[in-house]
């Protein structure tokens, strides 16, 4: 019987191990004996993400038209360069397990990171991966559905994947969130949930890949060894730490405001490398300089002296702005916090009208540094 429509309901998202173009398996035993045909010795690394709220995906292929005199319509329109791949997906935080999924350097517990949460992407060991999109039989949630038949799952893959993009934000009566962007080189559209090849390719020739996956056979619905319960974090249980802007130019009194919303992000912005005798992008490495903004709005209570034209005498005083969001059910537990090192102050925007509160915006930027460079750039901790 054809389906009538898909929904939320059926779907769920998948992110592969790194690199793209490796093993989506491993075993229990490292290495040490066992055989790795046997499902009790071998692990998937294919990992379900988490409280997704937003999925969307596209291909755009470029093509070049051939022209000759004597001929007004193109003899032909030839692709020259190698398709555009696009995966954006939103998810509300629970925790940072889907970061850890994703690539990001993430410190367990409490203790603030010393290293760059984009380390791993900096190595190049973190970053190409597989993503997966898998839609159960119409009428059934993807949560609990085992029946494996390619007939009931089809699975759209997005191979050679780097994320382009990160940002979470959060604000009064709304859940904290995030939202990826990723580019890829290559979308398969497949039946099953294993016997398949990963949609990887071979960069050189456009060569699929014989490289199989699966997808685990249960899809759940809380975080696999997260150790807790928790459906979603909430914005009561959300602090910002930042300095009193009195060095920055003065301004709004930060550590008496109101905060209202946070949005912190950054791009990874990417030049694809191509080379001749290569149908497709070799790499598509990060471009640097990269800058994270952090994004606060408040309500403004009292005000500090300053003057704007001291930053042009003294502008040496950095800012370690920091979004820390607790567990709704353990005060003392930091779920996930998102510190910012070596921040400078972009701007202060104030607004104020008839029937409104004063409000102020105020914007940080720090530049991201080396993997072993821990005063500068975004480092991230918490529980996955």
């Amino acid at each position: 019987m054809p389906r009538n429509r898909i929904i939320y309901q059926s779907e769920a998202v998948y992110a592969g191990p790194s690199p793209a173009t490796g093993f989506h398996f491993g075993t229990y035993t490292l290495g040490i004996g066992g055989n790795s045909n046997d499902p009790q010795n071998v692990s998937n690394l294919v990992n379900q993400l988490q409280r997704v709220q937003t999925a969307n995906y596209s291909f755009n292929v470029a093509r070049t038209d051939v022209n000759q005199f004597g001929q007004l319509a193109a003899i032909d329109r030839v692709i020259l360069t190698s398709p555009t791949v696009s995966l954006d997906f939103s998810y509300i935080l629970a925790g940072l397990s889907n970061e850890v999924d994703l690539g990001f350097t993430v410190v367990s517990g409490n203790a603030d990171s010393t290293v760059s949460a984009i380390s791993g992407f900096l190595f190049g060991t973190q970053d190409e991966r597989n993503y997966f999109i898998r839609t159960a039989s119409e009428g059934n949630d993807a949560v609990g559905f085992s029946d494996v038949s390619s007939g009931n799952n089809g699975v759209i893959g997005i191979g050679n994947a780097f994320i382009s993009s990160y940002s979470t934000e959060g604000s009064v009566g709304n859940f904290p969130t995030a939202s990826i962007s990723v580019e890829g080189s290559n979308m398969t559209f497949q039946k099953g949930l294993s016997g398949n090849f990963v949609p990887a390719i071979n960069t050189l020739d456009g060569l699929p890949l014989k490289n199989f996956y699966t997808l685990p056979l249960t899809v759940q619905n809380t975080a696999i060894g997260s150790g807790n319960a928790i459906s979603a974090l909430r914005p009561g249980d959300i602090t910002l730490s930042i300095e009193s802007i009195i060095s920055g130019g003065g301004g709004v009194d930060t550590s008496t405001m109101n905060i209202q919303s946070y949005n912190l992000s950054f791009d990874l912005a990417r030049t694809p490398i191509e080379r001749l005798g290569s149908k497709f992008a070799f790499t598509k490495p990060v471009d640097f300089p990269l800058t994270v903004n952090l994004s606060v709005d408040a309500q403004v209570t009292d005000m500090v002296t300053g003057n704007l034209s001291s930053l042009l005498v003294d502008d040496s005083y950095r800012f370690s702005p920091s979004v820390t969001i607790k567990s709704p059910t353990d005060s003392k537990l930091v779920m996930a916090k998102f510190a910012l090192k070596g921040a400078k102050v972009v701007s202060q925007e104030f607004s104020s009208d008839i029937g409104s509160n004063k409000t102020v915006t105020l914007t940080f930027e720090s530049q991201i540094g080396g993997p072993q460079d821990s005063g500068n750039g975004l480092f991230i901790n918490g529980q996955f």
